[in-house]
Parts: structure tokens; C-alpha cells; sequence
């Protein structure tokens, strides 16, 4: 006997959800396209008397037995055999305009929250959600990630921290990770910690550690700032990240490792090393990295990191110099032997780095900023990178020349970029037409810029909305599937789901 499931969840890599239709003159049953449900949907089916409710439909000749579901807010019906069991990992890199924004659930049901972006497009994202006016049940705790002090990674937190009024649910965090580094008011490198010259070179040190560190740091400053203010919105208690620190996440498979930011020990002490003698590049160059794996993917989280802080990182994992075997490869006086002795170092510490840090799907660290290596792309060696921009800004996110060279050290013959601005496809806010209506503009991010990512570590889809639905589909999916034999995920081009 069939087990009933009570709830489960759409299977690989997408499920169309139907209606029933009764042909006035024949009698005969047939089935029209709803919605298309993505891997991993959570369905509620219809059940009476211990039994999925039914409907017998006759296709190509043949019975086919449809149960009746609810999911997405639609009610509609599937076949029994294109629900699962078993929950899998889902990922959303929610289109938060200029900055990054990602909502991860794992297979337990645990929520987390890396950086929020700028504005409140995070929060409208999650209130739609969870339903957050009317629901009866409050939403699940959030651990938040603050990958570094920009603007446009923690703002966005401000509103979700806050208490929404008149609402019937409120979001609680449970705990919020950062990198070390709680910025104050100030120009100055002095506003990250406490600065000191160890061996010619400056570092930031001091570090908040622990709530303990985080409190007496906000005592001391003489102005807390915008970054304080908006962390201080929550009661939740604080901890510092870095290569070394335990997983935030580690269950049945699934890790969030840390891997960055690395620092130095002076006189016993933790210290960020100051790069290029600037606040800015310091303190994104210091994001919080996050390595995620589940089954046998990987994907990285990497914040802002820049090029100073790349070369370190791959110094670090490899053990190599590689910004100067870099230079010496530029020299024009080099003899065959050496370039060639160069070009071998550098191939054996890309390879070793990417040991540790070689991945499947990359997050692309500063909305697709020029200020990257090449190097460290070839160490990441992604199938897949998403990148994370917005509209009305002055940097021109994401540059031609990291387009390409992502693409030229990406894994496969068919690499994907994908990104969320482009995923929208149109103006981040829209101008409403209705004279009734007190808005004068409203956002679109929340419906159409995010990019899905599920998988159950074996096979993953990564997904974008279709802004004008086709006649039996409403996503745009890119599936990766685990190749056995070559021990590497590929992108499926030929897979069909239609």
C-alpha cells in the first residue's frame, strides 16, 4: 500500500500543478496549466478517509490518476508520483537592488539570513512569505550573517529588526554573525578597531568577539554610527566569524563553513591586516566567507572581497605568493625556463588552493566589481556564479570585463552567470498609474529578480522567473546534475521539462 503523505514537496527538477476541465459535449476529463511548481515546493495534498482525494483523467488512451494538491496558493492537481518526501536545500538570492541579500532554508527547516541589501526589499520579500499580517504562527527564528559593514549588506536589516506595527507576526533572530570589525562613526580606520603597526605593516585588531567584546565596544565609541544602530535593533546576541571559527551550520550532511576572514595572531591577539592603507577596501576585503556543502555541492558566499584580500586568501590556502608570481610573469626579460617555472608555480597553487575553496556554484563577490583576480576565479572554478546588482547606481554592476573573465575560468563548455538585475529585467521601482492609490512608486525586486537555487546535493536547479509566463511553464530553470564518472557537476542543457 502507497504511503499517504500528509505534506511533501515537488520533485526534480519541476512539477506543472493542473486543472481538471470536463468537456461540456463529450463528458470527457482533460487537464489545463496552472502554474509550474519548482524541485522542492511544498505541497499540501487534498486527503478523505485516509486516501488522496482523485480524479481520473484519460491520456494518449490511457487512465491517468491525478491527486488534488494545494501549493503556492493555488489548488490544482498533480500525479502522486511528482511529490517527494523528503525536503531538500533552498537558496534565494533575493533581488535587494545595489547590494546582496540571500535566504537560506535547509532540510530541517532552519532559516538563515546572509546580508540584507540596502533598502527593505529583504523584508518585503520575507513578509510576503510568511504571510507576515495575517498569519497564525510566527515565522521561524533567523540567524543573520552581516558579511561586513556596506551599506548595502546590512541596512536592509534595520526593517526586519523592527517591530511591524499591526502586524500579527513578528520576525525573531536567534543569533548574528559578523566579521570582527564593528564600524563607528568616522572617515578613519580607527572607526573599524583598534589600529596598530605590527613589522611595518598596520592591522586592525581589537576585535568583537563575543556580546561581551560587541558591548563594551559600543560603550567606548564616541559615535555609534549607522552600522551599530541598525545591529543594536536587535537584542540578539553577537559573534565574530573567521577561518578557524566553528561551523554555523553543520547537520545530517549539510555544512556552512567559514572561510574567511583570515587573520593573523599579534601577542595572542586576532588582527585583520589593513589593505592598501584604506577603510573601504579593509573592511570588504574582511567579508565574512561562507563555503556551503550538502551532499557533493559546494557554494561560496564571499561578501566583498577585492583583489588585496583574494591574493591573501589564495597565499593562505596555497601557500604561494601568487600576486608576485604575477608581477614576474609581466616582466618581458623573463628566458623560457623561467616563465615556464613561473607558470608551473602558479598552475600548483591555483590547484592547491582550490582544494578548499574550488566550488560549484559562486555568489560573485562585490555585485561583479572590476576589483577582482583572475586567479582566485580559476581557484573558485564555478559552473555556475550569481551575481548580485541593482539599477541607479555608478558603478556600472556588473563590469564587461568580470562578465568575461568569469566565464573564461568558469567549469564546463556551457557555464552559467546569472544575475539578479538582469533576472528582473526592468526598473527596480515602477511608476503606479492608479489615481486612487497614495504610492507613488512601488518596487518589483521581490516577484521577478531572484535567483533560486535547490538541490538535494545530487541534482540542483537554479531558477528565474519568467516575466511573462509561457504557455506551460512560468520559470526559466538550469538544471546541474552530479556526474559520477567524472566526479563533477554539469549543466544538463538537454534535460526536458516542458
Amino acid at each position: 500500500m502507497t504511503k499517504i503523505l500528509r505534506t511533501g514537496y515537488a520533485v526534480y527538477p519541476s512539477v506543472k500543478l493542473k486543472k481538471i476541465t470536463t468537456d461540456a459535449k463529450t463528458g470527457k476529463k482533460g487537464t489545463t496549466f496552472i502554474k509550474e511548481l519548482l524541485f522542492g515546493d511544498f505541497i499540501k495534498p487534498y486527503i478523505s478517509g485516509n486516501e488522496y482525494v482523485k480524479e481520473i483523467v484519460t491520456e494518449n488512451k490511457k487512465d491517468v490518476e491525478y491527486i488534488k494538491v494545494r501549493c503556492r496558493n493555488a489548488d490544482g492537481y498533480i500525479k502522486e508520483s511528482e511529490m517527494q518526501a523528503e525536503r531538500i536545500l533552498e537558496i534565494n538570492f533575493v533581488d535587494v537592488g545595489q547590494g546582496d541579500g540571500c535566504h537560506i532554508v535547509t532540510p530541517d527547516d532552519k532559516h538563515f539570513l546572509i546580508d540584507a541589501g540596502a533598502s527593505d526589499n529583504m523584508y518585503r520579500f520575507l513578509k510576503w512569505r510568511f504571510n507576515l499580517n495575517t498569519a497564525k504562527t510566527p515565522p521561524p527564528p533567523f540567524t543573520v550573517v552581516v558579511s561586513h559593514s556596506d551599506t548595502d549588506h546590512y541596512k536592509g536589516f534595520g526593517k526586519i529588526f523592527s517591530i511591524t506595527k499591526g502586524a500579527a507576526q513578528q520576525f525573531s533572530i536567534n543569533k548574528i554573525y559578523h566579521n570582527g570589525m564593528v564600524e563607528a562613526s568616522g572617515s578613519s580606520l580607527d572607526s573599524l578597531g583598534t589600529v596598530i603597526t605590527h613589522n611595518g605593516q598596520k592591522f586592525v585588531t581589537g576585535l568583537c568577539d563575543t556580546q561581551e567584546d560587541y558591548e563594551e565596544r559600543v560603550r567606548n565609541v564616541a559615535k555609534t554610527g549607522t552600522y551599530i544602530n541598525t545591529i543594536n535593533k536587535s537584542a540578539a546576541p553577537k559573534q565574530a566569524v573567521r577561518l578557524g571559527s566553528a561551523p554555523i551550520y553543520d547537520n545530517k550532511g549539510m555544512k556552512m563553513e567559514i572561510m574567511g576572514p583570515v587573520a593573523e595572531t599579534i601577542d595572542g591577539k586576532a588582527a585583520l591586516p589593513v589593505l592598501k592603507s584604506d577603510k573601504g577596501k579593509t573592511k570588504n576585503g574582511h567579508s565574512v566567507i561562507i563555503k556551503l556543502t550538502i551532499g557533493h555541492l559546494r557554494l561560496l558566499l564571499g561578501g566583498d572581497l577585492n583583489t588585496e584580500s583574494e591574493y591573501n586568501i589564495i597565499r593562505h590556502f596555497s601557500g604561494s605568493d601568487v600576486a608576485g608570481i604575477r608581477k614576474q610573469l609581466k616582466s618581458t626579460s623573463l628566458s623560457d625556463e623561467k616563465r615556464a617555472e613561473l607558470e608551473s608555480q602558479m598552475e600548483e597553487a591555483v590547484a592547491k588552493a582550490r582544494e578548499s575553496l574550488g566550488v560549484d556554484i559562486a555568489k560573485s563577490c562585490h555585485h561583479g566589481s572590476a576589483d577582482f583576480t583572475s586567479e582566485f576565479l580559476r581557484v573558485l572554478n564555478p559552473v555556475a556564479t550569481i551575481i548580485s546588482s541593482g539599477d541607479d547606481e555608478p558603478h556600472t554592476h556588473p563590469r564587461p570585463d568580470t562578465l568575461g573573465t568569469i566565464g573564461k575560468h568558469s567549469r564546463g563548455e556551457r557555464s552559467l552567470i546569472f544575475s539578479t538585475e538582469l533576472a528582473r529585467s526592468s526598473k527596480e521601482f515602477v511608476e503606479l498609474q492608479k489615481s486612487n492609490s497614495t504610492k507613488k512608486y512601488e518596487r518589483t525586486v521581490t516577484v521577478y529578480g531572484m535567483i533560486n537555487v535547490r538541490t538535494d546535493g545530487e541534482r540542483v536547479i537554479i531558477a528565474q522567473k519568467l516575466e511573462k509566463p509561457a504557455a506551460n511553464r512560468g520559470w526559466d530553470i538550469h538544471p546541474l546534475e552530479w556526474n559520477r564518472e567524472t566526479e563533477e557537476f554539469e549543466y544538463n542543457q538537454y534535460l526536458k521539462y516542458e
